[in-house]
This record gives C-alpha cells, structure tokens and sequence, in this order.
C-alpha cells in the first residue's frame, strides 16, 4: 500500500495543474487518469491571456513553446453581421488568446507534472474511495481497479463531467441548465492563419475558425441538436453544409485549397449541460468539470479548471491549510458567468440580439468590456450595463440577457 500527500483522480487540466502546483509545493503527489497520454477529448480549445499567465508560471507554456508552433490570436465575433474586433486588455503582458489541440496540451500539462515531481499513474482506474467523505469517515485515498489501494491525506476528483470520486461520494449535480446548440469540428491544414479567433454567428448556425497548433486550424460548426443526428455521412454533409454558409470567414477557395486532416468530432447538445456540484468535504475537493460546467460558448472550461487549482494548492499550502473558502471562491467567481454562458450557448433572437451586437461593435469601449469578459476582468453585468441597454434600446424594452 503506497502512502502519498494528496491523490489526484484525472490528470488533464485541472488534474495536472494541481498536481504540478502541489509537487512544487513539497507535496508527495499520485497523479492517476485511465487514459494514457497524449490522448484526446472534447474541448473548446481556447485559452486566454488569464489563463496563459497561469500556464507561464507554471511551466506549461514553455513546454508547448519549445516543442510547437503556437499562434496567438486576437479575437472576432460577427454577430448578425455586426464584428467585434480587437485583442484582450492585457494581463502579465499577454493581450492574445491561445488555442491548442487538448492531444497537445494534455501531454505537456502531464509531462510538467512529472516533471515536477508527481508520480503519474496512468492507464490505470479509480474504482472507490477508502472513507465515505463524512466527519466521522473522512476519504483518505483511492481503490485501483488493479486492487492496489494508495493513501493519501487529500483526494482530489479532478475526474471530469461523470467523476467517479463525485459518484462514490454521492456528490449530485445541482441548478442545471441547458442551451441549444450542438457542435461538430474537424482540424484541418492548408487554411491561413489570420491571427484571429473568429465566431460568427446567424439565427440558426454557427461558425468558428482558428488556428491551433502547428499550422493547423479547427473549423467547428454549430447548429440545433439534430444536426448531430444521422449517420456518419449525414453529419458530414451537415458539417459541410454549415461551414459553406460563411464564405466571408471561411471562404470557398480556402476550402478547397485546405484538407480536412481529421475524422470529425460530435459533441450534442446534451454533453453541454451545466451543474454544479459540492466542493469539498472531509479529505476530498473537486475541480474541473467533476465540480462545475459552464456552456462552452465563452469558453471557460481550461480556465476555470486552472485557475481552481491553483487556488486549492493556495489554501493547502498556507498557513490555515483549510479549503473552508473554497465553496464562497467558487460560488462567486462562477456566479455571473454560468449565466453569461448559457447566453451565449443559445441561438441569438433578433430582435434583442442584433442591437446587442451592433452596440458592441459600434462603441470601442463596449467591445473591450465583452472581450475582456473572457479573462474574467470584466463582469458580464458592466458589458451589458443598465445604462447601455437604455441606450440601445432606447425604442425596445431592455432585455435581460442576449
């Protein structure tokens, strides 16, 4: 029976950045995911200057910088026709957002990890807990599917939407929410990278382009849940059939002059459901998508899982060594954007939404606040202000949300 500090269920971006923040801590850390590395899984991709600082501190991005080729990348939004252009306001000199394929990121964040000094067991699953997580029973470490059992002062589920160490603790997902839109992407090569984050968005589709890694690029299109319904061929159709509604963000000839390098990835509307769970009890804390999700469209999900691990390695590295914070951090740092997302991970309403669109792109201080709402420096409620509402809809009752 191994003995460790602290064992830590899934080793993807909230997992290894626990991991790598403990183990440079002092902390004997076991880092344990089923998968092996590199290896896939869905994701937005992006990254923004709040999170890419974090990455810098930790090492992360060091890695990716010597062993890729990264396109940093300013941000565009084409609402009902109306653009938002422009880059983020600065945060420890990054101004530009980042989008890596997770086959890339993953691995680095691993790979830091270990070599930091966590102990990485992968391939390998968590089938229980050892404690039942109450004040009487406290968790004190992890079952194998081996049978090995490791014991540690601190488990983390960092385990994901379906986390085992929620399930074994009976840890419900809580004020759920949904939004309308189902995506499908593919990476393809040979499309120019034009420094920009595009998302550009109809009444009923969605298209996004940017560079990831490498010189490659994703194109993802976005409809109604049953464009992801069919079969393999009908998706395909349905993908292409999308992207060919953009011929101004993607035209035609870069199509044809690009290959589509991947097979293509489905992600339903069901998989973009959101929740919260409990955070933390005796011996136990969740992070990532095991404790919260956010709609994708503000693409939230590595920055939140990053920035909740540093703030755990905080708590249990400093003098009180306690998370009893951990729950009031979350709550108000999630609080206003698990509705901003869910805003966005809805097909727009004309009627409302293109005068929010045309404010934002006519006035330049407007457009900084929404962008700068994706680095967390701004709160959604300043982007859309009372007084700018009154402005925009002057001739229209004020709409709550997009």
């Amino acid at each position: 029976m191994e003995e460790k500090d602290a064992v830590i269920v899934g080793a993807r971006c909230a997992g290894s950045a626990l991991a790598i923040a403990l183990a440079e801590r002092g902390w004997d850390v076991a880092l344990v995911d089923r998968d092996t590395f590199p290896s896939d899984t869905v994701s937005t991709h992006m990254m923004f200057p709040n999170t890419l600082a974090h990455l810098e501190r930790l090492g992360v991005l060091d890695r990716l910088n010597s062993e890729h080729r990264l396109s940093p990348l300013g941000w565009r939004t084409i609402g009902l026709g109306h653009e938002n252009r422009g880059t983020f306001t600065s945060i420890d000199g990054f101004d530009r957002g980042l989008s890596v394929r997770r086959i890339t990121l993953d691995e680095a964040m691993v790979d830091t990890a270990v070599a930091a000094g966590a102990e990485g067991r992968f391939g390998q699953r968590v089938v229980d807990l050892i404690g039942s997580g109450t004040e009487e029973d406290p968790v004190a470490g992890v079952v194998l599917e081996s049978g090995d059992e490791i014991r540690a002062k601190w488990v983390f589920g960092a385990d994901g939407r379906a986390s085992t160490v929620a399930a074994r603790l009976g840890i419900e997902k809580e004020r759920p929410q949904r939004g309308e839109i189902a995506f499908m992407w593919a990476y393809w090569n040979g499309i120019p990278d034009d420094g920009l984050a595009t998302t550009a968005i109809l009444e009923d589709a969605i298209l996004i382009r940017w560079a990831v890694e490498d010189g490659l690029t994703i194109l993802t299109a976005s409809g109604p849940d049953e464009f992801t319904h069919g079969s393999k061929e009908v998706r395909l159709r349905n993908y292409f059939e999308v992207l060919g509604r953009f011929p101004d963000t993607i035209p035609p000839e870069q199509m044809e002059a690009g290959e589509m390098i991947s097979g293509l990835v489905v992600a339903p509307e069901s998989l973009m459901r959101g929740y919260f769970r409990r955070p933390t009890g005796p011996g136990w804390a969740l992070l990532g998508d095991a404790l919260h999700f956010k709609h994708p469209g503000t693409a939230q999900g590595i920055g939140d899982a990053v920035a909740q691990a540093l703030y755990v390695a905080d708590e249990l590295s400093g003098p009180r060594a306690s998370l009893a914070g951990y729950e009031k951090w979350h709550e108000d740092r999630a609080a206003e954007h698990y509705d901003w997302s869910f805003a966005w991970g809805r097909f727009p309403k004309p009627w409302v939404s293109e005068k929010l669109f045309r404010g934002w792109a006519s006035e330049p201080d407007a457009a900084q606040d929404v962008r700068d709402t994706l680095t967390r420096r701004v709160l959604p409620s300043q982007a859309l202000s009372e007084e700018r509402r009154a402005r925009w809809f002057a001739d229209a009752p004020v709409p709550a949300s997009r």
